[in-house]
């Protein structure tokens, strides 16, 4: 239901925006082709803001976007993605083979797009990378960014076109922040802060080579907004902040600079508030200006799209109160409208959406299944902080429609170790609009499930059991909502 309002709201923000024109073929000619065009408010992609059209038999497409101002935008094709830049009121044509290895722009926007496929940004980098991503010296990699940098800002002065001032802001922007952009996709590809680090260098090597990156930049830059990898440096700095420091003391510095609090107080603070308010607060910290309006507008977006709706009325009521003339302010507030209606929703206007009465004191899932005997039963396991589970409601309307009026019951447990759990859990399911049976597991629910999952694997999130209508577990492993039919095949063969 969220994911349906929403859109709602987008589609009623094309009309206060100029469109921007693409059309193109790909060959040779094949009927069906399927790509996906997506407009993003910043530089990540959300499924709400993809398109998908389909080439006719002679391979060719076309479609109208609406774009609030030059910007990038993606084009998704055969698992590749094209970086493309746009202008309301603009046209551009894309003509390409099938592996996108050969690609031609024309069109009002042909040039720009043309320079920019030069410069490699069309494809998010800057000429050929010349480092492994896992075997070569963090500080090596840089250099070599460095290097590819300077490269490109020598052809910025050989622009064989005269460039707008909005296209040459972009672009030279793109290019002074693609080092710090690029290792943050190295380091979070390479999983350096996880326990399955693929690179053959440490934090400690990563973090020299951040902190270079970030000294050859400055962070808050209003000719810089619209860039993609500019965004990119901006969406990790509360992270940087949190990378600068390899001890727990110098974190603990480093939070205090932010909060200006003792970081006990600090710590006591994070953890009733959720990981949301430090990201909100760093924000606050390192940037200024315009660069600060676009983040929050940005932060309260995220929210939104991801569902992560930890610190998202507070940050919103300090937006609308700091910034009352911000030009992202009619597209935030179309944004918020969900949200912020389902916070007007007390239990009885949610239809369909069932909070089971002292839920906490179920103890095993048998005694849950007994309630839904003669049902088949599709159980989902999640919990507010689960980004993944999170991605999967916006399936679960199609779930719902598939399998109406037959004898199938949805129950959700939620699985919550905030300071306030029933508080996130009960909002959370309000925003999305779940129908279906909700509880919230207690200790020994989360230890029985914990049981039944480790004679075979983990608990994982989320996880998804199927139940017989006799109330026997068909498997502990059912198929998520996003896989349909595979999902539909399944609870079929238990009606």
């Amino acid at each position: 239901m969220r994911l349906i309002l929403f859109l709602i709201a987008l589609i009623g923000l094309r009309d206060t925006h100029a469109q921007v024109m693409i059309s193109g073929q790909i060959l040779p000619a094949k009927p069906g082709r399927s790509l996906v065009l997506n407009v993003p408010f910043d530089c990540w992609l959300y499924e709400p803001n993809s398109q998908e059209i389909v080439s006719d038999s002679q391979g060719r497409f076309f479609v109208q976007l609406a774009v609030r101002q030059p910007q990038i935008i993606f084009l998704t094709y055969a698992g590749k993605r094209l970086y493309l830049y746009v202008e309301p009121g603009k046209k551009l044509s894309i003509q390409s083979d099938d592996s996108l290895k050969t690609i031609r722009f024309g069109g009002s926007l042909g040039k720009q797009n043309q320079f920019r496929q030069q410069l490699g940004l069309t494809f998010a980098a800057l000429g050929k990378p010349t480092w492994n991503d896992s075997l070569s010296k963090p500080d090596q990699i840089l250099a070599d960014l460095q290097k590819a940098q300077q490269s490109a800002r020598l052809k910025l002065k050989r622009t064989p076109f005269k460039p707008s001032p909005a296209f040459l802001r972009m672009i030279q922007a793109d290019v002074n922040y693609f080092a710090a952009s690029t290792l943050w996709d190295l380091i979070w590809r390479n999983g350096v802060w996880t326990q399955a680090n693929k690179s053959r260098y440490g934090r400690d090597e990563w973090r020299q080579a951040l902190k270079q990156a970030h000294q050859a930049i400055t962070l808050s830059n209003a000719e810089a907004l619209t860039s993609y990898h500019y965004q990119i440096v901006i969406a990790y700095y509360p992270r940087y902040l949190q990378h600068l420091a390899a001890t727990k003391d110098e974190f603990g510095l480093i939070a205090e600079a932010i909060f200006k609090k003792p970081f006990a107080q600090i710590n006591q603070e994070v953890r009733q508030k959720g990981e949301r308010y430090w990201t909100y607060s760093a924000l606050n910290y390192g940037l200024t200006g315009h660069s600060l309006e676009r983040a929050i507008a940005s932060f309260l977006t995220n929210g939104i799209y991801q569902g992560d709706l930890a610190y998202q009325q507070e940050a919103y009521q300090d937006f609308m109160n700091r910034f009352p003339d911000s030009p992202y302010r009619p597209y935030v507030q179309e944004v918020m409208k969900p949200y912020l209606i389902s916070l007007a929703k007390t239990k009885t206007d949610l239809v369909d959406v069932h909070f089971v009465p002292n839920s906490q004191q179920i103890l095993t899932v048998d005694s849950l299944v007994a309630a839904h005997r003669g049902r088949v039963i599709y159980v989902d396991m999640w919990g507010t902080w689960c980004g993944p589970c999170r991605q999967e409601f916006s399936f679960n309307q199609a779930l719902k429609d598939r399998f109406k009026g037959k004898p199938v019951d949805f129950v959700y447990i939620a699985v919550e170790h905030s300071p306030n759990p029933e508080k996130h859990w009960q909002k959370t399911v309000a925003f999305y609009g779940l129908t279906g049976y909700h509880i919230l597991a207690g200790k020994e629910l989360e230890q029985n499930l914990r049981k039944l999952y480790a004679q075979n694997d983990t608990l994982q999130f989320p996880s998804y059991i199927l139940v017989d209508k006799s109330g026997k577990i068909v498997t502990l492993h059912g198929k998520r909502p996003s896989d349909k039919a595979a999902l539909y095949e399944q609870i079929e063969q238990l009606l």
